[in-house]
């Protein structure tokens, strides 16, 4: 890592991500990868944060399981801030949450995915 805050650099600039949304019924679909390019890091990667959550590491202890995600999300979950962020920090680069796994029935979310990538 060499320092940015953000996949751009320092300064969040809301115009690189999709806006965000609260709605609890017809939650929009995440926007497509090439929907902002201004949001690309120095190497060209599109969506390291803003769209949807990356699960990139599963934590399990005594008591709980959780995945561990990066990169923050366009839902805004109203009464939640304390569970997931719904500022802008969540999409630093240095920051992570935790997203509890219940059971297997109750583990799905429409903002969380994963990265794929391939030499080309």
């Amino acid at each position: 890592m060499d320092g940015r805050k953000y996949p751009w650099g320092n300064t969040f600039d809301p115009t690189r991500v999709p806006p965000t949304s609260s709605a609890r019924d017809g939650l929009p679909p995440p926007a497509d990868v090439t929907a902002y390019p201004t949001g690309a890091s120095p190497f060209g990667v599109l969506d390291m944060v803003g769209n949807v959550w990356q699960w990139t590491n599963e934590f399990t202890d005594h008591h709980t399981t959780a995945a561990i995600v990066r990169g923050g999300s366009y839902y805004r979950p109203q009464g939640s801030a304390w569970y997931f962020p719904a500022d802008q920090n969540a999409y630093q680069l240095d920051h992570h949450n935790k997203y509890l796994l219940m059971a297997p029935s109750l583990d799905r979310s429409a903002t969380i995915g994963f990265r794929t990538v391939m030499d080309a």
